[in-house]
This record gives C-alpha cells, sequence and structure tokens, in this order.
C-alpha cells in the first residue's frame, strides 16, 4: 500500500526551529490550521524563536491551545508519541543541527515522521536508536516501488469522479483546498476520499505517495494505481492534491504526471489574485510570469487524457486582502468564470463541493 496512516488520532509534536510562521515552515502551519488533521492531536510547536506563544496566533488564527516552545524536552513532557519535521529547509536535506534532537526522540521511543528527502531511515546512527526504543523512523517522501507502473488508461475505468486540486503556481493554497472540498464532501455524505501527492497532504492522512520522489517514467502511473485501489475500496469521489502548474518551468513535468495519472473528471484551480510573477525565483535570470486560471485551464484540459473535464470551482488566497477587498475579487472570478470561485478559508467550499456533486 502507498503511505497511509489511520491509527486512530495520537498526540504529535511539530518540529520546526527557526521556520515556523515563515515559508520553510509550510508543512507545520498546515497541521496547524488544520487542528491536526486526521490522525493527530498537537500537543506542541518546538521552535525556540517563537518560544511562549499560541501556533494559532503567530498564523494569524487566533488562539488554537497549542504552545509553542524552546526545545525538544518540553514536547516531550506535552505527552507526545510522534515527532513530526514540519519544517523543510533549502534542498530537503536534514540540516546537522536537527540529529541530535531526533536522535533523542527516538531514543525516548517517541516516532518520526520526515518529509526531507534525506531519509532518516538510511541514517545508522537514528536506524539503532530507532531499533533500541522500538521507535518507528517514517519517510513519508521514500516511494514505494511496488507502484513503478506506467499509465495505462485504466483508471479511465473507474466509475469514480477525481477532482483535481490543479493551481496556477507554487504556495497557491491547493492543500487547503484539498482538504476543505474533501471534508464538504464528507459531510454532505459522500463516500469521498483524499488523494495526497505531497508530504504534507499525507501528514494530515491522505493515501497517497509523494509523487516527486517516483522515477518520471511512473509518476502518471502510481497516481492511477492508487486511485484504482480506492475506487476499489469504496471511494467514489476522489480529491487529487495536485503539485505546482502545469505551466510553470521548473516542476510542470510533476504536474503532468499528476493530470495524466489522475484523468480528472473534474477539476478545481487554486489561485493567489493580484500575483504577477511565480513564488520563490526570485533567483530566475527572468521573472516568471505567474498565470490567470483560463490560461492554466487550457492547458490541464488539453493534456487531460480525460475528455472535456468539469470545472467545478476556483479557490483563492485573498489573506493579503480585507473582508470587503476579498468578496469583491470572488464575485469578480465568480463571474469571469462561471463557477464558484472561494477563499476556502474565509467563504468555505460548499458551493464548489454542491458543483462537484450535482456534475
Amino acid at each position: 500500500m502507498p503511505m497511509v496512516y489511520h491509527e486512530g488520532r495520537r498526540k504529535a509534536a511539530i518540529y520546526a526551529p527557526g521556520a515556523y510562521g515563515r515559508e520553510e515552515g509550510k508543512t507545520g502551519h498546515d497541521l496547524v490550521i488544520f487542528d491536526g488533521g486526521l490522525l493527530w492531536d498537537l500537543v506542541a510547536v518546538v521552535d525556540p524563536f517563537n518560544a511562549g506563544r499560541d501556533a494559532g496566533e503567530v498564523l494569524g488564527l487566533g488562539r488554537k491551545n497549542i504552545p509553542i516552545v524552546r526545545g525538544l524536552r518540553e514536547a516531550l513532557d506535552a505527552g507526545a508519541e510522534a515527532l513530526i519535521l514540519g519544517a523543510a529547509p533549502v534542498g530537503g536535506r536534514l540540516p546537522e543541527e536537527w540529529k541530535r534532537d531526533i536522535r533523542d526522540a527516538l531514543e525516548a521511543g517517541v516516532d518520526v515522521y520526515s518529509g526531507l528527502h534525506t531519509f532518516l531511515s538510511d541514517d545508522p546512527e537514528l536506524r539503532a536508536a530507532a531499533e533500541k526504543s522500538g521507535a518507528r523512523i517514517v519517510d513519508v517522501r521514500k516511494p514505494d516501488p511496488r507502484y513503478f507502473h506506467v499509465w495505462d488508461g485504466r483508471v479511465l475505468g473507474t466509475g469514480m469522479k477525481r477532482v483535481l486540486i490543479a493551481g496556477t503556481d507554487c504556495e497557491a493554497g491547493k492543500n487547503i483546498a484539498t482538504y476543505t472540498i474533501y471534508r464538504e464532501l464528507v459531510r454532505r455524505g459522500a463516500r469521498a476520499c483524499m488523494i495526497g501527492t505531497g508530504q504534507t497532504m499525507l501528514l494530515l492522512g491522505a493515501r497517497g505517495l509523494v509523487m516527486d520522489a517516483v522515477p518520471s517514467d511512473f509518476v502518471a502511473g502510481a497516481l492511477e494505481q492508487v486511485l484504482v485501489e480506492a475506487y476499489e475500496q469504496g471511494c467514489e469521489v476522489a480529491v487529487v492534491e495536485g503539485q505546482a502548474a502545469v505551466t510553470h518551468e521548473a516542476y510542470g513535468h510533476v504536474s503532468l504526471g499528476i493530470l495524466r495519472g489522475a484523468s480528472p473528471t473534474h477539476i478545481v484551480i487554486a489561485h493567489v489574485p493580484g500575483r504577477r510573477w511565480r513564488a520563490a525565483f526570485g533567483h530566475a535570470w527572468k521573472p516568471l510570469r505567474n498565470p490567470e486560471p483560463g490560461e492554466e485551464l487550457a492547458y490541464l484540459t488539453a493534456l487531460n487524457p480525460y475528455p472535456n473535464p468539469v470545472l467545478a470551482g476556483i479557490t483563492l488566497n485573498t489573506s493579503m486582502y480585507g473582508p470587503e477587498e476579498a468578496k469583491r475579487i470572488e464575485e469578480e472570478y465568480t463571474r469571469t468564470y462561471m463557477v464558484p470561485a472561494v477563499d476556502p478559508l474565509r467563504t468555505g467550499v460548499e458551493a464548489i463541493a454542491e458543483k462537484i456533486l450535482s456534475s
């Protein structure tokens, strides 16, 4: 099976020293936004730079009653049974200064979940610590070779609705859209499943694989296999997390593999209104223009093996706007594309879920 953890809720601490509240802390942020997702009761965030504050307040969410603590010992004293690496350092490699805390956690019998490119289970010292205490190292990004298949179109023969949460860029709100739409579909009684293609969604409880760690020939086929299995297990509406954008100059190859693997019957596009240039690409030799949803949709439709997918909605990140301007932007995109265009955290995704279920 691909990575999926439905063990009942466990007490967990997020490990994000120097990263919480910053761009590198995205995984930890999403876990806090969604109160640990489907798997975790969060007892602490480890970050000495924000120690003493509430994790929700740092993100502008109000109190979540998740304390930010200075070090690992305080997180263990709070009852953490698992330590989740909630930050992504540059290059996704394990910072040497984190290793001691990770080893100490494992020696204390605490499981460690990591989405880094560096596989903790390949480190002899960390592996020995885990074996001695009986703790587990879970490298969420490590792919399962049993899913290394070439796409063959079986997914097109399933009777499930497949909703791809695509985007116009990285950091456009795809994780938030995926999780909120999935939860709303479940609330409405749909037999829905959440399919993750990145480490954060898997840590939130999605089934799936981290697709950028799968050999390129097998990305589409691996996702196809995950979806076929989900359908055989009773999933009727699959909400599939996309990555980056098919038009993205650096990451579009992964996005395209996900598009073809999902062969979506429905598409939702996550977008940041007002963003002119690709996020995190200030180092590029020239600025990379960020497209509007209609431009992205043209490529998504043309390259999708499933003909004539339904545009079910647009999710908007309006966090940089006041309430009145955000509402105006939602109305503008709704008129332009003639589908629900909403900020999931401000307005909710009820209208998008209704569009998915009725089309």
